[in-house]
């Protein structure tokens, strides 16, 4: 029965099966010999002042073991959160108000009672936790899967917004009802708007700038940032990493809204080009690093397509003085028809066949997330349809 449910688990949301090889999480431990589901956190330290005095990494990562484990079990059925404190006490003692929060903002809700309960024993501490499908369903845009990060983001102004599970719920219904291509052969009907998108960045005035081949030190850009346009400026020697790193959420979010221009080499208040020193970086690592981060988005069609980002790369040079002394890196992003990730989404589950917790593929998350039926989807996945209180 166990397989069957699986195979019909591929059939309906294209997954794959619970066994295959994912990223798991090492730092949690199910506990076998119990009838509820039971997940073992060792050494976190409880108490407000305690954990106030302690050390700022130690107590994020503590934080980020119980959430993780949170979320797993409330993708899972629900189940109970043992922890085994690190400071003994022989009295009751309080969480701490970050792990509550970090609670809080797992759930997207104030309602902190609607999903978790507390006792303490000993130097045990239990948190229990409801299934997500047990929850209060306060609106239709509720997400179907809880996650600690969509990894969607969008332009809101000039900023890059992460979008919460309900934003990524809402904005992947509004992407499903439109489609990404029809199953008649005609030419899909983003085709269109795409084309609107694409003279859109073409007739903003940093598509001029954008097909420059060489730019003045000190230069002020005519045009500020915008919904299209950012500006970034990197003048150390890590400047390729800080590269790498901040180019998969502006990406995702120009292609997730409307495309845009990322400039890096241009000081955002002054809208100087500055560049990227010549010392610290060349053409070719520009250009590699660029390339590298965008070919790895994982993206998402509700359709057949295979289409990925539509962007351009271009290294400009900067002269000083009619010397050559840095470059600046342009990127165009066009619009995309369905969603771009700036990586897989971080939502933990349980396999309980095999005991271990994982994370869900980019694939499997949004199948869930979009699942007509959640109640079924728990089905499937073998959840336990019980309410701990």
């Amino acid at each position: 029965m166990r397989e069957l449910i699986l195979i019909k688990v591929k059939q309906v949301f294209g997954l794959f099966d619970c066994r295959t090889n994912r990223k798991r999480n090492p730092s949690l431990e199910v506990m076998k010999s119990h009838p509820d589901l039971v997940i073992r956190v060792k050494d976190v330290t409880l108490g407000e002042e305690k954990r106030n005095n302690m050390n700022s990494e130690k107590r994020k990562l503590e934080k980020t073991r119980v959430t993780e484990a949170a979320c797993a079990l409330l993708n899972s059925g629900g189940g109970v959160i043992e922890i085994q404190m690190a400071n003994k006490s022989e009295h009751p003692v309080e969480m701490g108000l970050d792990l509550e929060q970090s609670l809080r903002e797992l759930i997207q809700s104030s309602d902190w009672q609607a999903f978790f309960e507390t006792q303490q024993r000993g130097n045990h501490f239990y948190i229990f936790v409801k299934s997500w499908s047990c929850g209060p369903e306060n609106s239709s845009a509720k997400s179907h899967i809880c996650s600690q990060n969509s990894s969607l983001y969008c332009r809101s102004g000039t900023s890059v917004i992460p979008m919460s599970s309900t934003d990524a719920f809402v904005y992947l219904k509004s992407k499903k009802s439109v489609g990404c291509g029809l199953t008649d052969g005609r030419a899909p009907p983003v085709k269109i708007p795409r084309v609107m998108h694409q003279n859109s960045l073409e007739s903003d005035p940093a598509f001029e700038i954008f097909q420059r081949k060489k730019l003045e030190y000190g230069q002020i850009l005519l045009f500020p940032e915008s919904i299209q346009v950012e500006f970034k400026q990197f003048d150390t020697k890590k400047a390729l990493d800080y590269i790498k790193n901040i180019i998969p959420e502006y990406v995702s979010a120009f292609a997730n809204t409307r495309g845009g221009y990322l400039f890096i080499g241009v000081e955002d208040k002054s809208r100087k080009v500055l560049g990227c020193p010549k010392d610290n970086v060349t053409r070719d690592s520009l250009e590699r690093v660029a390339n590298e981060a965008i070919s790895k988005l994982p993206v998402f069609h509700f359709s057949s397509s295979e289409e990925k980002v539509s962007y351009k790369t271009r290294v400009i040079d900067v002269f000083h003085e009619g010397n050559l002394c840095g470059y600046l890196c342009a990127i165009k992003v066009e619009a995309f028809c369905c969603a771009v990730f700036s990586k897989a989404p971080i939502s933990w589950m349980v396999d309980k066949e095999n005991d271990v917790i994982y994370t869900l593929t980019t694939k499997e998350w949004v199948g869930m997330m979009m699942a007509a039926d959640p109640g079924k989807r728990g089905e499937f996945f073998l959840l336990c349809a019980f309410c701990l209180f």
